[in-house]
This record gives C-alpha cells, sequence and structure tokens, in this order.
C-alpha cells in the first residue's frame, strides 16, 4: 500500500477527498487488454485508456458478473485503430469516461466501483464529492456521475469524471442501451458500432445566430428568426470519422448497422433529423477535407451511405415539434477542477 494524501476538492465547502499515491495496478492493463480481446493497438500509455480497460478487466474478474459497456472517447479508442493512430489528426485527447449499465444493477456497479481499489490498485480510485451527490439525485436512478483520480502530476493529481448511464441514453436524444448491454457474448466492452455513431452523432444545441461565426464548422441550420443550431464538438467530428474508416457500414458484427440505424431514426423524427443534419455537418468539416486523399474517399463514402439510409426514411412529425425544438436541452452541471494539489 502507497501513501494516502488529501486532497481539498472544494475550498470553499472544506470538502477533503482521501487518495492513494502513488498510481499503480495490481494487474497489468496489457494483461486486462489480452484478457479482454483488444487489439494490440489499443494505446495503454494514455491514462485513461489503461484505467477504462484495467475497469473492464476487474469486472470481468471479479462476482457479481456486471454488464458494463464503454461509450465516448475511451470506447472509440478501444474500438477503432484510427482514434490511436496520431498521423491523421484523428486522436483526441481524453478528459473522462462514460460507462453503460444497466439499471437494476446500478447499485452494485457503484458499490464495485467504490471498493475496487482495494482488490485492484490505485490506479483505480473512484468517490463521490458533493457536487456529485447533488447530481446524483436529481438523475432519477438513470445516471450516476463520480470522480476518479486519472493521474500524479508531481505534487498534484489530475481527477476526472467517470458517468453512468443506467439502460439509456439520455441527452439531446433518447435511445435504449439494453439490447448492447445484453447482447450474447457482448462486445470488446463497449457499445456496438452503430450505438456509438448515433451517441456522437445525437447532439444538437441552439445559439444566438450572432454568435455562429464562433463556430462556423458546426453551424447546421437557422432556427427561429434570431438563432442557429450547432452540432458536435471537433472532438466528437474526429471520433466519428475514426469509427466510419474503421467500420464499415453492413450488417456484419464489426458493422455500423444500416438496419438498425434505420430502426432508431425511423421511429423517431427528432432522431432522424438531427442525425441527417450532423451526418451533412461531418461530411463538409474541414477534418475531413484534410484527410489524405484515400481515407478522405473511403470515409465520404461510408458518410454518403448512412445519408442514402436516413434519406429512405420518412418517420413521422410529432405536433409538439412544430416550430419548437425538437430535442431535449441539456445543462451541463460543472465537476471540480481537474487538477488537485495534494497536501
Amino acid at each position: 500500500m502507497g501513501r494516502i494524501v488529501e486532497l481539498v476538492v472544494d475550498p470553499l465547502r472544506g470538502e477533503r477527498i482521501s487518495v492513494e499515491l502513488p498510481i499503480a495496478f495490481r494487474v497489468p492493463p496489457e494483461q486486462s487488454r489480452h484478457e479482454l480481446g483488444l487489439a494490440e493497438w489499443v494505446d495503454l500509455a494514455d491514462p485513461l485508456v489503461a484505467q477504462a480497460v484495467a475497469l473492464l478487466g476487474a469486472a470481468r474478474r471479479g462476482e457479481p458478473q456486471l454488464h458494463l459497456a464503454f461509450l465516448g472517447g475511451a470506447a472509440h479508442r478501444m474500438t477503432s485503430l484510427w482514434s490511436n493512430r496520431t498521423d491523421l489528426g484523428l486522436r483526441r485527447s481524453l478528459h473522462d469516461l462514460d460507462l453503460a449499465c444497466l439499471h437494476k444493477e446500478l447499485p452494485k456497479v457503484r458499490t464495485f466501483l467504490t471498493s475496487v481499489r482495494e482488490r485492484e490498485g490505485s490506479g483505480l480510485q473512484f468517490f463521490e464529492t458533493q457536487g456529485d451527490r447533488i447530481f446524483n439525485s436529481m438523475s432519477e436512478g438513470r445516471r450516476l456521475r463520480l470522480h476518479m483520480v486519472i493521474s500524479q502530476e508531481e505534487n498534484a493529481v489530475r481527477l476526472g469524471t467517470i458517468d453512468l448511464l443506467a439502460d439509456e441514453f439520455r441527452f439531446c436524444h433518447h435511445f435504449d442501451l439494453r439490447p448492447d448491454l445484453l447482447a450474447p457474448g457482448g462486445t470488446h466492452g463497449t457499445l456496438t458500432p452503430t450505438l456509438l455513431l448515433v451517441a456522437k452523432l445525437q447532439y444538437i444545441q441552439r445559439i444566438p445566430a450572432a454568435d455562429q461565426s464562433r463556430v462556423p464548422d458546426r453551424v447546421l441550420a437557422p432556427f427561429g428568426r434570431r438563432e442557429v443550431v450547432i452540432g458536435p464538438e471537433p472532438k466528437d467530428v474526429k471520433d466519428v470519422l475514426a469509427l466510419l474508416l474503421d467500420h464499415p457500414v453492413a450488417e456484419t458484427p464489426d458493422g455500423i448497422s444500416p438496419a438498425r440505424l434505420s430502426a432508431l431514426a425511423g421511429a423517431d423524427w427528432g432522431l432522424w433529423r438531427t442525425l441527417s443534419l450532423n451526418l451533412e455537418m461531418v461530411e463538409r468539416s474541414p477534418l475531413l477535407q484534410n484527410l489524405p486523399d484515400g481515407p478522405r474517399l473511403h470515409a465520404r463514402g461510408r458518410l454518403s451511405g448512412l445519408r442514402s439510409t436516413l434519406a429512405q426514411l420518412s418517420p413521422k412529425r410529432r405536433l409538439g415539434f412544430l416550430g419548437g425544438p425538437w430535442w431535449e436541452e441539456v445543462d451541463a452541471v460543472p465537476a471540480v477542477d481537474s487538477t488537485v494539489k495534494a497536501e
């Protein structure tokens, strides 16, 4: 066991947490990567990727068995070679982890996360701040946020968050995660490529039209007289492009399923509209235009196939969407500072 240090995570309230240093894993992440059947190109030099892989390995070794699947940036690193490569500009920094679980297992997952350090070492330290407790109490048992120790930097500790989604993805749009979590045999610890893609492309936000010059590459369309709607951030476009370069648009185990995409968008006009706008945005993105000829043409072909799939759908528009937002507007809840000095 290492030394225990105190971190002041909220100076105003005087809130402190105890963490163990130095950061170390009892089971090397390389061993967990092998046990999970992940590719050797999954880069464990990134501390968040190493922690995600180590966490999945710990869950597989532990009891009871839990249904867990990563989404977000860490999931793209685990499933996409192009997200790990550094030569095409599609690799991006990671700051947090996003994890899906079953609602009925959420209490067990919470217990697992807050106790995993005792079995797996200081590389996996999760805790709940006062801000987290407030956030979690407002989430109706469908979402849970904890903080985690990412790395040690001289006399400071870098913190991040892990966001748990139970049963459903509920942000700008909603969709069911249980088919992926309960799939026989599962994946290598992530959602399927189809849901990873939809999770990135479901984002939409409205801003004053006067501000659109600040984010010209993200503008989707006018919204009313004084606003516009914008799509995902560049970091998410990078994930989308890497995913498209690594996964075919096809009904294969590693493919982006046109049938599943059609089922999701065909039953929800709002989701269909947002996905259609965001695919168009990705297609004109400078990130795509700046790729070398081969990858650019490859990604553009798959984008075209996805847009064609959506164009063939005709979901019914609900009356509540007429003239108003067709998405749910989500407010972000701030986490603690990312780097905290150790006392």
